[in-house]
C-alpha cells in the first residue's frame, strides 16, 4: 500500500463509521419502535457495522479524536436529518448545543 493511502485509511474508516451510524439511526427511527422489523433489523446491522468501522479507524488514530468525531458528527447530522426529514424542531438552545459539540470536536483535534 502507498503511504498516502495508509495515512488516509483511518479517516476513511471513520467516514464509513459515521455514515453507517447515521443510516442505522435513520432506519431505527423508521422501524417505529421496532414494529417494522425489517427496518429495525437493518438499523441494528448498520449500527454494528459502524462499531466495526470505528474499531478499524482507531487502529490508526487517537481514540479520543475518533470517538469525538464519530459521536459529534453523528449527533449533528442526525439532528439535521430529524429536522429536515421528520419535521423535528431544533430550538435555538439546541443549535447552541450543536455549535458547542462542533467546537469541542475541533478543540480536541487541535490538542
Amino acid at each position: 500500500m502507498t503511504a498516502s493511502f495508509t495515512q488516509a485509511a483511518p479517516f476513511l474508516w471513520l467516514l464509513l463509521a459515521v455514515t453507517l451510524e447515521i443510516g442505522g439511526t435513520y432506519l431505527l427511527k423508521l422501524s417505529d419502535g421496532m414494529t417494522r422489523r425489517t427496518m429495525g433489523a437493518g438499523g441494528i446491522v448498520l449500527v454494528m457495522g459502524a462499531f466495526a468501522a470505528l474499531a478499524q479507524a482507531i487502529e490508526g488514530m487517537d481514540l479520543s479524536v475518533a470517538y469525538a468525531v464519530w459521536g459529534g458528527a453523528g449527533l449533528v447530522i442526525t439532528a439535521i436529518i430529524g429536522a429536515l426529514v421528520f419535521g423535528q424542531r431544533i430550538r435555538p438552545v439546541g443549535w447552541l448545543g450543536i455549535l458547542l459539540v462542533v467546537c469541542g470536536v475541533v478543540a480536541l483535534k487541535l490538542v
